[in-house]
């Protein structure tokens, strides 16, 4: 870990040397989130985004960017991330984002980006960062794991899987994807943007490189005919599941069958204020039932599997304190049934619903800080877990 950071350091300041030489545009800086967080017995990175149940003072999210123009027309931009994804420890740095950008048209918005990018879909793929997001925690389309992996296809209650397999969300908790974009601001008042992208995979699995032959589709449109109202239209389809040896007994065709499909759509209105936000996700997935037993488990059978997602929420500004809002998130996440077997399908429930309301406040204490307090409340159905949580949350960019 050490020595990636100071590879990224020396580089970092190799870059400034050249843009003092060279006139060049070079920009450096970073963002840190500290929290004191609570959570329930039953919290986990996997349940509610917190580390355990004790009281725990740590830095979720870390991260460094870094971007240069190479031209009038061509630029890079990278950020260098460690947070603690998968469990209670800080991950070792990783680029989240590290793309080369191409603007071929003069006076246009329209840019070409290709590598490692925010997955451009939901009205969260502008909240990626904590000083971008109102609340402390993501919506349970991020946060929210559920009984299907990349490896092995659905997962089964009462079936015993090693520790280390955990599922997917609807959209990956990172929120980014590989792959080539285009993306455009139309009107001088941003009537139509749409960012579009074929990718290594949908919007809840990511790849480091290509798995199959065919790439993914992921992208979202927005309409925005007024300043106080928009409306946004968002897809994603593609084959999800990564090879294994726990899933030899696939060919590369039947691995590449299985696919998600995700399709969201979300209305943000805005009055003085008030700033309101709607939204709903619709995602469906095939995939394989694997013998869980021996080191190369054998296909039994095909799955059909489909979870809904509505959320709504209110962001209210102090006028008599400026900086400072208050709001609220209330949202559901719905389990479909369980299609099973592939010519005479069986039907059951899927996974248990899931309920969430979040409470917060903040105050932006200096320009790049910001300080929050939040608290999640949650009641699922048919899974009684002690999942809720209480965070403070101090978001330092420099």
């Amino acid at each position: 870990m050490k020595i990636r950071m100071l590879f990224v350091l020396i580089i970092s300041f190799g870059l400034s040397l050249c843009a003092q030489s060279v006139n060049a545009q070079v920009q450096i800086g970073g963002l840190a989130d500290f929290e004191i967080r609570k959570g329930g017995s039953d919290s986990s990175p996997y349940v509610n985004q917190t580390p355990n149940e004790n009281w725990s003072v740590y830095t979720p999210y870390l991260r460094l960017f870094i971007s240069g123009d190479i031209s009038e027309k061509w630029f890079v931009s990278a950020a260098l991330q460690a947070d603690h994804y998968h469990g209670n420890h800080l991950s070792a740095p990783f680029f989240s984002v590290m793309n080369i950008n191409y603007m071929p048209i003069d006076g246009s918005n329209f840019t070409v980006t290709a590598g490692r990018f925010v997955t451009p879909y939901g009205a969260y793929s502008n909240r990626v960062l904590s000083s971008e997001n109102p609340f402390v925690h993501l919506p349970l389309t991020h946060a929210s794991g559920l009984p299907i992996s990349k490896t092995r296809g659905t997962l089964y209650d009462g079936v015993d899987y090693s520790d280390n397999i955990t599922g997917l969300t609807m959209v990956y908790q990172r929120m980014y994807t590989q792959g080539i974009m285009i993306k455009n601001r139309l009107g001088e008042s941003g009537l139509l943007r749409y960012n579009l992208a074929a990718t290594l995979a949908p919007a809840s699995s990511h790849f480091d490189y290509g798995e199959h032959s065919k790439p993914a589709f992921t992208g979202r449109v927005v309409f925005q005919p007024v300043v106080w109202g928009s409306l946004g239209l968002s897809l994603s389809q593609g084959p999800y599941m990564k090879r294994d040896e726990v899933n030899a007994s696939l060919t590369d065709d039947e691995l590449e069958d299985f696919t998600q499909t995700l399709f969201g759509t979300d209305l943000k209105l805005s009055y003085h204020y008030f700033t309101f936000l709607a939204s709903y996700n619709w995602s469906k997935w095939e995939a394989p039932y694997l013998d869980s037993l021996g080191t190369s488990p054998s296909y039994l059978w095909e799955d059909e599997v489909r979870v809904q997602h509505i959320s709504s929420e209110l962001i209210a500004d102090f006028p008599f304190l400026p900086g400072a809002y208050a709001g609220i998130r209330v949202e559901r996440l719905i389990s479909g049934d369980l299609k099973r077997g592939r010519s005479s399908y069986q039907y059951e429930k899927w996974t248990y619903d899931r309920n969430r309301i979040e409470f917060t406040t903040g105050l932006k204490l200096e320009r790049n800080v910001i300080l929050k307090a939040s608290y999640l409340y949650s009641t699922n159905s048919g899974a009684e877990l002690d999942d809720n949580v209480f965070v403070l949350q101090l978001s330092a960019g420099f």
